[in-house]
């Protein structure tokens, strides 16, 4: 399955450090786990209204709650949780 997150950021906010910050910590999941393949972190997502896109392949849909509350997913939202003012996320299968 592909699980998708859209962030908008903060009027001001540098979305090429908040890419810069999601790219080391998707990376660091990609090392830690085998379960989670191909991270891309997209910027400037139109039409729309998000600026940042995340995308990632979970081999199995019963590990989308661990890759929620692993402690580097929380970690990364944590470090820019002050720039994103709205957030939405789906799954593709």
């Amino acid at each position: 399955m592909k699980h998708y997150e859209l962030l908008k950021l903060v009027p001001g906010a540098d979305p090429v450090e908040i890419q810069e910050k999601l790219m080391k910590a998707y990376r660091k999941l990609d090392d830690e786990l085998d379960w989670l393949n191909h991270p891309v972190v997209f910027r400037g997502c139109k039409p729309g209204d998000y600026d940042i896109m995340v995308v990632v392949d979970i081999d199995e849909e019963e590990r989308l709650e661990e890759y929620l509350s692993h402690p580097t997913t929380k970690k990364y939202m944590d470090k820019i949780a002050e720039a994103v003012t709205g957030r939405a996320s789906f799954d593709h299968y």
